[in-house]
């Protein structure tokens, strides 16, 4: 979480950070804050919530900076408020600093500094680094960042000014994104935690890896390493995306891209299917065949709603593929001594590609020597970087929190290539054309799903006074049941629990009265039956029960007090519909409650702490 975005430069460095964080907001919004120099002064400005506060706070009070550096918060260590707010100053506000991540050892690190009489104005772990380099600096600012950084135990992505330095800004990264741009002709640079933040299109790019550090200039960017030793970077042309964030008449983004998703699966798959063979292909796509022939054992690496589309994953690739997969969740997985051995592929999903745990998950797998796939939505991101392979979702900018679109076009590319391993082994060409077929039938089963809105908003009316939800499903329809859990309570604040149908009775059966909503998934056929006796288990015991059922389900009205009945299509398939389905809920119940929908109170968009 949390955003940097820096500026040195002849234009107005103020407008043009606070412009930057508005397209960093995404990685937090609880608060915002920007500081620079000005005639041997740190000036700043901070401001609780969104960027917006903190642009009125700028427009009612100007602040002429020389330079800039600019910083959205996500809460780690602190309530949100202005004290806790970034950018942090030394006691004697010669220095600032904005930074991502975490200190691990601030408690020490602070308490040492105050037995050497430094007082705090704040609980945040980044203050002490303001004051670490602050009691190190005798007139050279970039030794004393060093000293400092040597001190700290943790992850970090930091920008660091002084008022008596007004023509440099120094940066530094430890498993936290840094990129700078540089346009000499220009005379000017930028920082950024996210490089699809810079709009100019002619700057020279470069990434900083862990433990680099470096100055950066109008004129030029001099990195070094922890021995102070100079690093040649590689310099990249970034091709930003110009989309227009905007709501296109939808009263929430949430709801514009949960509308999006037919066009987005269809980008998923386009110029992707070889209809002729009955498989797919990727663009740009470095695996040989050879490679892909030799795989004995898939790990799919994930958080979230990725960690879903992953098993979902799992499933199909040892159903259809045929070749063991395990779906792991990321942050859990790099505390394990894993076994992977020279046969594993490893499958890393993360729409940002930012997500800290799967990227340090990556970090770890490819030290033990495996090829890593990255599954990803935005260029120019750490995962892309660091994964050997990368297949790009292509659904476009996601500004909501709550992920929708980029979830079902994950699902979708992970079943390309779950295709595309099935041909090369035992999968025949129809078959191939079978499941290549029920793929492309999905843009328009889901726009049949969403025309079920105005039925999904009359039962979301009675479901809304539920503070308690099952989601039930087995064999594909058991993550599908966990990502609509997920949904409902990221943005309803419901107790929501995903739950496999067949181990109710195990346990949470228990749970089961009149005050519990009780959502079955039933969109796969091979499980129906199976999926109906543990509804009727539930509405024996008094559940309230909404049914998501394909057309023509027989029995099922005789179980469920309420059912929506979505097209059919096949069990490989119907996790895609039937979250459409459970998102549509997630929304109109969330509306209905008048909760915060597209920016959910302790979330963030891209999720860079552990």
């Amino acid at each position: 979480m949390c955003g940097i975005f820096c500026y040195i430069g002849p234009r107005n460095s103020a407008k043009i950070c606070i412009d930057g964080l508005k397209r960093l907001e995404y990685r937090g919004y609880d608060s915002a804050g920007i500081a620079g120099i000005y005639m041997g002064k740190i000036l700043f400005h901070r401001e609780i919530g969104n960027v917006q506060a903190l642009k009125n706070a700028f427009d009612e009070q100007p602040l002429p900076l020389d330079l800039a550096i600019a910083h959205t918060r996500w809460a780690t260590h602190g309530k949100p408020s202005k004290e806790n707010a970034h950018p942090h100053l030394d006691q004697s506000e010669s220095i600032a600093v904005v930074h991502n991540g975490i200190i691990e050892n601030h408690a020490a690190l602070r308490a040492m500094l105050k037995e050497k009489g430094f007082s705090f104005k704040s609980d945040t772990d980044t203050e002490v680094i303001a004051q670490l380099i602050s009691h190190f600096y005798e007139g050279d600012l970039l030794a004393s960042v060093q000293k400092t950084l040597a001190l700290l135990q943790g992850f970090w992505g930091i920008a660091v000014i002084h008022k008596d330095h007004p023509e440099k800004i120094i940066a530094a990264a430890r498993e936290n994104p840094i990129a700078i741009g540089l346009c000499t002709k220009r005379q000017e640079a930028y920082i950024s935690s996210d490089a699809n933040a810079f709009q100019a299109q002619d700057l020279d790019v470069l990434f900083l890896h862990s433990d680099e550090i470096a100055v950066i200039t109008r004129e030029r960017v001099d990195v070094f390493d922890q021995s102070t030793t100079p690093v040649s970077k590689e310099i990249q042309k970034i091709e930003g995306e110009k989309n227009a964030i905007s709501k296109n008449g939808f009263e929430h983004f949430m709801l514009k891209e949960i509308f999006e998703q037919p066009q987005t699966i269809q980008q998923a798959f386009h110029g992707r299917l070889i209809e002729n063979f009955g498989t797919a292909e990727f663009e740009q796509f470095p695996l040989t065949t050879k490679e892909l022939l030799a795989v004995r054992r898939i790990l799919i690496l994930a958080c979230g709603g990725s960690w879903h589309a992953g098993l979902v994953a799992a499933s199909l690739l040892e159903d259809v593929a045929r070749i063991p997969t395990q779906a792991e969740i990321a942050s859990e997985f790099r505390y394990r001594n894993p076994i992977v051995s020279e046969d594993t592929l490893v499958i890393a999903i993360s729409q940002s590609g930012e997500t800290l745990d799967t990227i340090a998950a990556v970090r770890e797998v490819r030290a033990k020597g495996a090829k890593v796939i990255g599954i990803c939505n935005v260029r120019n991101s750490t995962l892309t970087r660091e994964a050997d392979a990368t297949i790009f979702l292509r659904a476009g900018p996601e500004i909501s929190v709550c992920s929708t679109k980029a979830l079902t076009s994950q699902i979708t590319v992970l079943s390309l290539f779950t295709l595309l391993m099935a041909r090369l082994r035992h999968m025949n060409k129809e078959e191939g054309r079978i499941f290549l077929h029920e793929i492309q039938r999905l843009p328009t089963i889901i726009e049949y799903v969403l025309r079920q809105k105005e039925t999904i908003e009359t039962l979301a009316k009675k479901y809304a006074c539920f503070d308690n939800f099952f989601f039930l499903g087995r064999h594909y329809m058991y993550p599908t049941s966990l990502e609509g859990a997920l949904k409902l309570k990221e943005i309803s604040y419901i107790n929501a629990v995903g739950y496999p149908a067949g181990e109710m009775k195990h346990g949470p059966i228990a749970l089961i009265d009149s005050k519990l909503a009780v959502v079955g998934m039933c969109g796969n056929k091979r499980t129906y039956d199976k999926m109906l006796s543990n509804l009727r288990e539930v509405k024996a015991r008094g559940g309230i029960l909404l049914a998501f059922a394909p057309e023509g389900s027989l029995e099922i009205d005789e179980v469920a007090d309420d059912i929506v009945y979505l097209p059919k299509v096949s069990d490989e398939c119907a996790p895609i519909p039937y979250t459409v389905a459970s998102q549509l809920l997630a929304y109109c119940i969330a509306k209905e409650r008048g909760t915060e929908i597209d920016q959910p109170r302790n979330l963030a968009k891209s999720v860079t702490v552990e």
